[in-house]
């Protein structure tokens, strides 16, 4: 860091980058977004271009050793997390890595320590923690105001189509399908509200052959799940039941279904991602009613961004860049760090076992332990 300001560079430019990487490290003061690092080179002209960076490169070696960012957020395909991930740890930067972290357990355990032992600080990307209803009622459970949470229900079911979705469709390049992709998710921050999660019986199923481009040219099938689902027994006891999917009609661009319902002794609650600025709260006995989010909770403190800016559904993400920044700073822990990262792979691996073995798989204790 020099004169107080912290430059932070980009590797991989494409969607997730562009919508949450970028806009939430540029609106924090004293930052600065010193270069850009993507294979794909027209991809890499077209965001120097739009975003007025000059500093672009391909490689990340030579990006690395050039720029020389205090930190870096990557956000390109699964299988490059652990390479890119440990080239940027050596290289002396902080990092923020989007999930999964790793295509395989032993990947995340190895990003995870040696980023400990370097001391650099370390972020996996969960955005959804970040949503303000879920900040809400996680200080709602923490309260005790729904009293002992007795069973959750959590989904997230979209229709991308029965066309090719790039590398997220290929074990290869992804790990899984479904499950990495949106089932990570609620996996991590079921954990965040409720604790860890001590056994599960899952389901998976690959539905579609996913074998055409959309303009109808042949491509390599996919070999990953679009349906996910599991029941999970929580250490407290607390019942959850989960499900994923890409192929449900009726769930398309702003109609997908996002939802969290926790049921507790004394109420329950609802997070609904299409209304962050609300949840639904019902005591005993009583239906269930909208309430607003206090202002405390809609963006993160100290905070620049204005949580009455834009669609409230994607200008929450940024405050996850405001955490890495805000950690950095006051040399901490990040929440969720990589050790986040890979506890929610060794549950989805537990969650895969099950699966494949069509009965209950506990999740391995050595994960249970705080960082």
């Amino acid at each position: 860091m020099k004169n107080g300001t912290l430059t932070i560079g980009l590797i991989g430019l494409g969607g997730v980058c562009g919508a949450v990487h970028y806009p939430g490290f540029s609106r924090i003061p004293g930052v600065r977004i010193a270069g850009l690092c993507e294979a794909d080179a027209g991809l890499l002209e077209k965001r120097k271009t739009e975003w007025g960076i000059t500093a672009g490169y391909t490689d990340v070696d030579r990006f690395l050793s050039e720029v020389k960012p205090d930190a870096v957020a990557v956000a390109v395909p699964n299988i490059y997390h652990r390479d890119i991930v440990l080239r940027a740890i050596r290289a002396g930067c902080h990092i923020i890595c989007e999930k999964p972290l790793g295509l395989m357990v032993p990947e995340t355990v190895e990003m995870y320590e040696t980023a400990r032992r370097a001391g650099v600080r370390h972020m996996t990307a969960f955005t959804y923690r970040f949503v303000p209803g879920l900040t809400y009622i996680k200080s709602l459970v923490t309260s005790g105001t729904l009293g002992e949470i007795r069973h959750a229900r959590f989904q997230r079911l979209q229709d991308w189509g029965e066309y090719a979705i790039g590398w997220r469709q290929y074990k290869k390049m992804a790990g899984t399908g479904e499950l990495g992709d949106m089932g990570i998710h609620r996996l991590d921050f079921a954990e965040d509200l409720m604790g860890p999660i001590r056994s599960v019986c899952g389901a998976m199923k690959q539905i579609v052959q996913r074998d055409r481009m959309p303009d109808g040219t042949p491509c390599e099938p996919q070999d990953v799940d679009d349906w996910v689902a599991w029941i999970a027994e929580f250490e407290s006891g607390t019942t959850g039941v989960f499900e994923m999917g890409k192929l449900t009609k009726g769930r398309g661009p702003k109609g997908d279904h996002d939802v969290c319902e926790l049921n507790g002794t004394e109420a329950s609650a609802i997070y609904q991602l299409h209304t962050p600025h609300t949840i639904l709260v019902a005591g005993r006995g009583k239906p269930y009613v909208r309430r607003q989010v206090p202002t405390e909770y809609l963006k993160r403190p100290g905070s620049p961004r204005d949580p009455e800016e834009g669609d409230p559904v994607q200008t929450f993400r940024y405050d996850q860049a405001w955490e890495f920044v805000s950690a950095i700073r006051e040399n901490r822990d990040c929440l969720p760090s990589f050790y986040h990262g890979m506890r929610a792979q060794v549950v989805a691996e537990t969650i895969v076992e099950s699966a494949v073995s069509r009965r209950w798989v506990n999740v391995p204790t050595w994960t249970r332990e705080k960082q």
